[in-house]
């Protein structure tokens, strides 16, 4: 017999213990290469001289890759605390859309239940429950349950990157170089819409090759980011 975490009001959606596990056991890779990922973040940060305990709490509270990379080349003593929060906000802004369309896959689940289960969604864990609802299955348990290996991959990856004695300047700190380019050429087949999708990213790439020359890359790729999201949002659902 299934147990069930929550009942619905229809059979349409649930969240039951039986999904949880079964997509638990599906994201288990993750563990593995959100852990690399995330103890390249981890060496970047202390690095930066930031302590442990803030730089565990960043991927904890944070929770996202994308926008923890691009911040990693705004960082500066004292914090730019707006230019940072605006990265944050302007990469992680594509979950708007996500959560739009998981309140559409699970209508029937209270926000008490999602939103708990929200705060560790992650693209994959999006991808993985999108393509379940697909075949007939939508349980929010199943999201929950791949969402959590990537966050102890990620969270515990950079305790664990800043804890080893890996040296400032090793392979680990090369790679945290490219983490900013690396997370956005992973999202870029998820972003793309075929014609629809030329305008805006045409417009973010000039503006970013154009700020590129005068600001720092990061710079580059929040403004050229910021531009071509404006334009998407002028041209609403046709772009």
């Amino acid at each position: 017999m299934v147990m069930t975490m929550r009942i619905a009001n229809s059979s349409s959606s649930s969240c039951t213990t039986a999904a949880f596990r079964q997509g638990f056991f599906a994201a288990l890779p993750f563990i593995a290469s959100n852990g690399i990922a995330g103890i390249a973040m981890g060496v970047a940060y202390r690095s930066l001289e930031l302590g442990f305990v803030p730089a565990v709490l960043f991927s904890l509270v944070v929770y996202s890759a994308t926008a923890q990379a691009v911040t990693l080349g705004l960082w500066a003593l004292p914090p730019p605390v707006a230019a940072l929060m605006f990265a944050c906000v302007a990469t992680n802004a594509r979950y708007l859309v996500m959560g739009a369309q998981l309140r559409q896959l699970f209508p029937d689940i209270s926000r008490r239940v999602m939103l708990p289960i929200l705060f560790l969604l992650a693209d994959a864990s999006w991808l993985m429950t999108v393509a379940e609802a697909e075949r007939g299955r939508r349980d929010a348990g199943y999201l929950l349950g791949c969402s959590l290996p990537m966050a102890i991959g990620w969270i515990g990856g950079t305790a664990l990157g800043y804890a080893l004695p890996l040296r400032p300047h090793g392979p680990f700190a090369i790679a945290a170089a490219f983490l900013p380019f690396a997370f956005v050429a992973a999202l870029l087949p998820t972003q793309w819409r075929g014609r629809k999708s030329l305008l805006p990213w045409t417009v973010s790439a000039a503006v970013g090759i154009a700020v590129a020359s005068k600001l720092d890359q990061s710079w580059a790729m929040l403004i050229g980011g910021g531009a071509g999201m404006f334009v998407n949002l002028l041209c609403g659902d046709d772009a």
